[in-house]
């Protein structure tokens, strides 16, 4: 099977390579356990290898993303390849924007290898119902299997994989990301929940590190 690598070497040796082709992978986390910054280096890893990358962005602009990337080495390259084959695209979603609508505006997209979207707790927010919620993101996860690989972004509470609308089930994967309490500092840790098609540890929780340089997963389990 095709696998489509993360960039983060240790994920990729834990997964047997890489995300699968063509699957839907659900990144969950509270705010600031690094879900952004995890998508961004997803993309950057297809930009080096010359594929067609696309950030479809319904919280921040193109500009505060870009100036996310700066802060770390290995991201700051993002900038020089927007327009050629990465694509920002910032959705602001308002009162006629429904997530039946953010489908067609999906699926109109052009042919691309890597896409992100963050994140569908918006599209909970502006659809009419929890059942309509539903049904349209399975219609939507069903399009975006189409596409070589896709990050659906997902904020959630404490432990919860998340929203509790079945975002976890209708995805090919779960990766959460939270923070375990150590003495003075909180750790970071990721943990993978569910990946069609790979064969890995499920729920053991690894250090998750970010640094000005670039984005990590230690060698060793977190007990």
């Amino acid at each position: 099977m095709m696998i489509v690598k993360t960039g983060i070497n240790k994920l990729d040796r834990m997964l047997g390579g890489g995300f699968p082709l063509s699957t839907t992978v659900l990144l969950s986390g509270g705010p600031g356990s690094g879900k952004t910054l995890l998508a961004l280096k997803f993309l950057m890893e297809g930009i080096r290898k010359g594929e067609k990358c696309c950030y479809v962005s319904l919280n921040e602009t193109k500009d505060e993303l870009l100036r996310a990337s700066k802060g770390i080495t290995s991201l700051k390259g993002a900038e020089k390849h927007v327009g050629k084959n990465l694509a920002i695209e910032h959705i602001p979603l308002g009162e006629n924007i429904t997530m039946k609508k953010f489908i067609d505006i999906i699926s109109s997209y052009p042919e691309i290898d890597r896409l992100v979207i963050d994140n569908v707790n918006k599209l909970l927010i502006f659809s009419e119902s929890n059942r309509c919620y539903r049904l349209h993101l399975s219609e939507l996860v069903k399009n975006l299997r189409s596409m070589g690989c896709t990050l659906l972004l997902c904020e959630t509470m404490g432990e919860n994989i998340d929203t509790g609308n079945g975002e976890s089930f209708e995805c090919d994967g779960v990766l959460h990301l939270s923070f375990l309490e150590l003495e003075e500092k909180p750790m970071r840790t990721l943990t993978v929940h569910k990946m069609r098609y790979a064969n890995f540890d499920p729920k053991i929780p690894h250090e998750f590190v970010i640094n000005d340089k670039d984005l990590s997963l230690t060698g060793t389990k977190i007990i």
